[in-house]
Parts: C-alpha cells; sequence; structure tokens
C-alpha cells in the first residue's frame, strides 16, 4: 500500500507542469500555444529565451531529484521504494494530471531522478547530451543519445535490479515521448540518403 501512496504522490508532483505556469505567470501566454507546442525547457528557451529556460529545466529537474533524493536518506532500507518513486515522477511530467495528460519530454526530470540514483550514469548521460545538443543543435538528439550513453554505461557497470528498472522505466518513458521526433529525424536522414545517393 505504501508503494501506491508514494507512487501516487510522485506522480502528481511530477505533474507540476513548470512550462506552462511560467508562461502565464510572467508573460501572459501559454506556451502550448507557441513554438512546438511543447512545455519542455527547450520550447520554453526557443520561445522565451536563456533565462526562462534554464528555469524550467532547473525546477523541473529538481522535481526528479529531491522527491528521490528525500526517500534515499529516509528509507535506505527500499530500493524499490526508488524505483517506484522515480518511475512515477517521470510519468507525471510525461502524462500530466493537470493538463489532461498532457506533458513534456521527461529529460530534466529523469535526468534529476537518475543524478539521486546513479550519479556517474547520470552525468555521462548528461555531459553526452550537451556534446550532441552544440554539435547537433537538435535537442532530441542530445536526449536521445544521452539515453544511449546511460544504458552504455550501465552495461559496462550493472546495478541492482532496483536502479536497472528505474533506468529502463523512464528511459522508455522519454522515447516514447520522442516517438514525433524520431520519426522526423528518420524522416530526414533517408532524404539525405537519397540526395547523395
Amino acid at each position: 500500500m505504501h508503494y501506491l501512496l508514494f507512487g501516487l504522490a510522485a506522480y502528481l508532483i511530477g505533474s507540476f507542469p513548470t512550462g506552462v505556469v511560467l508562461s502565464r505567470k510572467k508573460y501572459g501566454l501559454d506556451v502550448r500555444d507557441m513554438g512546438s507546442g511543447n512545455i519542455g525547457a527547450t520550447n520554453i528557451t526557443r520561445v522565451f529565451g536563456w533565462y526562462a529556460g534554464a528555469m524550467v529545466f532547473l525546477v523541473d529537474f529538481l522535481k526528479g531529484w529531491g522527491p528521490v533524493a528525500w526517500i534515499t536518506l529516509r528509507h535506505p532500507e527500499d530500493p524499490w521504494l526508488k524505483t517506484v518513486v522515480g518511475a512515477s515522477l517521470v510519468l507525471g511530467h510525461c502524462f500530466s494530471a493537470y493538463l489532461r495528460l498532457r506533458g513534456g519530454k521527461g529529460v530534466a526530470t529523469s535526468l534529476g531522478c537518475l543524478l539521486a540514483v546513479l550519479p556517474w550514469a547520470a552525468t555521462a548521460g548528461g555531459v553526452a547530451y550537451l556534446i550532441l545538443l552544440l554539435v547537433t543543435r537538435i535537442s532530441a538528439v542530445g536526449s536521445l543519445g544521452g539515453i544511449i550513453v546511460v544504458l552504455g554505461y550501465l552495461v559496462w557497470n550493472p546495478p541492482a535490479l532496483p536502479q536497472l528498472t528505474l533506468v529502463l522505466l523512464v528511459s522508455a518513458l522519454v522515447v516514447i515521448r520522442h516517438d514525433s521526433n524520431i520519426r522526423r529525424l528518420w524522416g530526414d536522414l533517408k532524404k539525405r540518403k537519397r540526395r547523395t545517393a
């Protein structure tokens, strides 16, 4: 029962729509009607600038890191509780209870969760994200590349089953939320191949 209660609380915390709240309160606009329509830091940056994007990223990151770090301190004897809380936080961000199950891509919140559980893997994924973003200027490429690096890191440094389960769950959620980006990137790649053929 405590898994259900903690999971529900984490889902509601993760559901907090940082980008929507900031865009409405600070700018009097709804970011969902602008740019790509996404509520995450990338679209916020595109529409309102780097400062707003950094604030959204920070809050979404802390949504993931804070509760999982707290659980780690208060309930170190129950590693599966961290899995439930972390996955529920990312699920809430991706499918927000306050936005009719719409939400963001889950990258910042996932990074926060993983940093609290597997700091070296999260750091490796975060560095990969930044490098790929700087090289390609495409956030989706950085996000997906970061996931691949995290999974690769865990192949060489296998964690305990609860931590591995959390990584797989949040990675799956991020990939699912990037479905349209993946299809678009794949389409662009095929077009380039035709041009060079």
